[in-house]
C-alpha cells in the first residue's frame, strides 16, 4: 500500500513515481491512499469551488482522469482536505468514485479492501463550525467555501460508534497532541511555526485526539502540516509513557533540513494557524519500502499526556483500562507531493489476504442508517443522543444490513458505477449546464436507495442527461 500525503493536483507525479518504485523494487502495489488536497476539478466552476487565493488556481489534469482520457493505474482512496472541488465531493457525501478506479470516502466513513478495514475523516477542524449542519450550498460565498471543509460533530458522533477494529485511519489534519508521541523538538526546529501552537495545545484536531483513543487503529495517517512525522502512541500505559525505539527505524526522521525561500504560499499555512512562516523543506534520498508492524519513532520518547478536554483523562483511562494486551497506533504524516519532499511511504501488509476489490463495511453501513434521522442540512445541527440511547437503532440496523445487504448477489462489493455528473473541462457540452446549479449524483442516489434512506445532498439538483 502506498500512502501519500497531500496530494494538490497532482495525480499523474504520483502514479508515475509509485510505477517507478514498483519497477526499481520489483514489487507491485496494490492499492494508494491519500490523505487530503487531491483537487477533484473537473471543470472551472469547480474551480471557483476551491478555497485558496486566485492566483494559485491551476486547472490540473483531474478532468482528464474524470473525462476517460487518464485511468487511474490502481485502485485509490482518499479523504477530503481543506483545498478541493467542494461542490464535487458534497455530491459524493456517503463516498463514491470521482472517476474510474479512485473512491472517496465521504466526509467520514469506513470500507473493506483486502481484508483491511480503512476509516476516515475528511476536512480540517474549526471550534466555530463543529456544531453546525451540513448547511452550505452552491454558489459558495467567501464564509461558506471555506465552513464546508470543516469538520461536524455529526461526523464524530457516527465515527465514536464503531466497535469492530480499524486497521487505517485517514485524516487531513493531526490529532491534538499528537506531537508528544513523536520526535516533537525536530518537528519545532524544522516547522518553527508549528511551536506557539504546539506548546498552548492547539495544533490539530481535539476530537480525532478522543478518536483515536477509541478507535485504537492501527495505524493513523495524516498529511496537512507538510513535514513528515511519525509518533507511536501507546494505548494501555499511564499517562506517562514511553515509547518503544525501534533499530530498524524505517521511517527515519532526518536531521538534515535546509533552508529555501519559497515563495509566500499560503497553502503551506494551517487552516488554524494564521501566522506560520514556513520556509522549511526536509529532504530525502529515497522512499522505502518497509514492513507495516515496522514503523516507529527513531529515538525514546516521555511524553505526558495532557489533558486538552474536560473529559479526555476519563475517556483515556477507560479506554487504557479495556485494554488486555500493549496496542499501540503507528502514526505518520507526508508533506505535499514535490521534488525533494518526503511526500509518500509504501508499507507492507503481509496478512491482508483479502479479494483486492474495495467493498462496504458492514458495521459503518449499519451506523449510516441508524443515524441518519440525524443527519442535518441547515445550519441547525439536530440535537445528537448519547451511544446508549442509539444503541438499540444501532442494533436494528445491524441486523438489516445484515439481512438484506449481505444476502444480494453482490454483497457487500461497492459497485463500480462511476457516472460524470458536470462536464469535463474543454468538453463539448460544458456550456449545456448551469453548473451554479449542483447536480444531483447517481451513486448517492443509489446508496441512499440501498439503505432505504432519504437522500438529502442535492435533492432538487440537476440529473445526468
Amino acid at each position: 500500500i502506498a500512502i501519500e500525503g497531500c496530494c494538490h493536483n497532482q495525480l499523474e507525479l504520483i502514479y508515475k513515481t509509485i510505477d517507478y518504485i514498483e519497477k526499481e523494487k520489483n514489487i507491485n502495489v496494490d492499492l494508494l491512499l491519500i490523505c487530503g488536497d487531491v483537487q477533484t476539478v473537473r471543470n472551472r466552476t469547480d474551480l471557483e469551488s476551491t478555497s485558496m487565493p486566485d492566483h494559485y488556481k491551476e486547472m490540473g489534469t483531474f478532468y482528464k482522469y474524470y473525462s476517460g482520457e487518464l485511468k487511474a493505474p490502481i485502485p485509490t482512496i482518499f479523504i477530503g482536505g481543506n483545498h478541493e472541488a467542494s461542490n464535487y465531493l458534497w455530491e459524493l457525501y456517503y463516498g463514491g468514485w470521482v472517476c474510474e478506479n479512485i473512491y472517496y470516502l465521504g466526509c467520514s466513513g469506513v470500507v473493506n479492501f483486502g481484508g483491511l478495514r480503512i476509516g476516515g475523516l475528511s476536512g480540517i477542524y474549526k471550534q466555530r463550525d463543529y456544531g453546525l449542519g451540513h448547511f452550505e450550498t452552491v454558489p459558495y460565498t467567501d464564509d461558506t467555501i471555506r465552513s464546508i471543509y470543516h469538520v461536524r460533530r455529526y461526523e464524530m458522533f457516527k465515527l465514536n460508534m464503531i466497535k469492530q477494529p480499524i486497521d487505517i485511519f485517514l485524516s487531513h489534519d493531526w490529532p491534538e497532541n499528537i506531537t508528544r508521541f513523536g520526535d516533537e523538538q525536530r518537528l519545532k526546529r524544522i516547522k518553527q511555526g508549528l511551536a506557539p501552537d504546539i506548546e498552548r495545545i492547539r495544533l490539530g484536531n481535539p476530537y480525532s485526539e478522543l478518536l483515536l483513543y477509541k478507535l485504537k487503529p492501527r495505524y493513523w495517517f495524516a498529511a496537512h502540516l507538510h513535514v513528515k512525522f511519525a509518533a507511536l502512541i501507546p494505548h494501555d500505559a499511564p499517562q506517562t509513557v514511553t515509547a518503544p525505539n525501534s533499530d530498524e527505524i524505517p521511517i527515519s526522521l532526518d536531521e538534515a533540513a535546509i533552508n529555501q525561500n519559497e515563495v509566500d504560499d499560503p497553502d503551506e499555512l494551517p487552516s488554524f494557524i494564521d501566522d506560520v512562516d514556513n520556509k522549511d523543506v526536509i529532504e530525502t534520498d529515497e522512499i522505502q519500502i518497509i514492513n507495516s508492524e515496522e514503523i516507529s519513532i527513531a529515538n525514546d520518547t516521555t511524553v505526558e499526556l495532557t489533558q486538552d478536554l474536560e473529559n479526555l483523562k476519563e475517556f483515556v483511562a477507560s479506554a487504557i483500562s479495556s485494554n488486555t494486551q500493549t496496542s499501540y497506533t503507528r502514526f505518520l504524516s507526508l508533506d505535499k507531493c514535490l521534488p525533494g519532499r518526503e511526500f509518500l511511504q509504501v508499507l507492507d501488509f503481509p496478512e491482508a489476504n483479502g479479494p483486492l476489490e474495495l467493498s462496504y463495511d458492514e458495521e459503518w453501513l449499519a451506523i449510516t442508517k441508524a443515524t441518519h434521522q440525524f443527519f442535518s442540512v441547515t445550519r441547525k445541527q439536530v440535537p445528537l443522543p448519547t451511544e446508549s440511547q442509539m444503541q438499540s437503532q444501532l442494533d436494528s440496523s445491524q441486523e438489516w444490513v445484515h439481512n438484506n445487504i449481505l444476502q444480494r448477489d453482490s454483497g457487500l462489493f461497492i459497485p463500480k458505477n462511476f457516472l460524470a455528473t458536470a462536464p469535463a473541462h474543454n468538453s463539448s457540452n460544458e456550456q449545456d449546464y448551469d453548473l451554479n446549479i449542483p447536480f444531483l449524483n447517481p451513486q448517492t442516489v443509489t446508496f441512499t436507495q440501498m439503505l432505504e434512506i432519504e437522500n438529502k445532498v442535492n435533492q432538487n439538483g440537476q440529473i445526468v442527461q
